[in-house]
């Protein structure tokens, strides 16, 4: 009764509902099904961004380090303590950035590893239902 019940939970017919001309032909009626390739097209465009990104930072970085130069020789010539003290954060966002520089470059590697590694694999799934009669008829041989 139970196997019934699990059955049309599944939306599945119990076993004692299929014959065995059915059985026989179970390995028929299975279909191989293959999962879907990833496109490549997905991390050529990560790998565009990250590069883009990268670039972008590392700009930021190059005119940092020119606009640093600039603000620390007004701070000398000014002998502000305000001066200095924008000269220290600037070198704080500087340092930051050369951070995210260090980190695009880690992330386009790992997407360079994950694009030459994307393979498509195909999964098959063969399900054979049998009771152990059935089993036993197919290892004797008899039918």
């Amino acid at each position: 009764m139970s196997e019934k019940i699990i059955a049309s939970a599944l939306g599945l017919r119990p076993l004692e509902e299929i014959n065995e001309d059915e059985m026989e032909n179970l390995p028929d009626i299975i279909e191989h099904e293959t999962l879907p390739k990833v496109p490549d097209s997905i991390n050529d465009e990560n790998l565009d961004d990250i590069e883009l990104a990268r670039s972008n930072i590392k700009t930021i970085v190059e005119k940092g380090i020119d606009s640093l130069d600039e603000l620390l020789s007004l701070a000398k010539q000014s002998e502000s303590a305000r001066a200095f003290e924008v000269v220290s954060t600037m070198m704080n966002t500087l340092i930051t950035a050369n951070k995210s520089f260090v980190e695009m470059s880690d992330k386009k590697k790992y997407a360079k590893e994950d694009n030459s590694s994307t393979k498509q694999t195909n999964v098959t799934n063969n399900n054979l239902i049998l009771t152990t009669a059935d089993l036993l008829k197919m290892m004797k041989g008899d039918k």
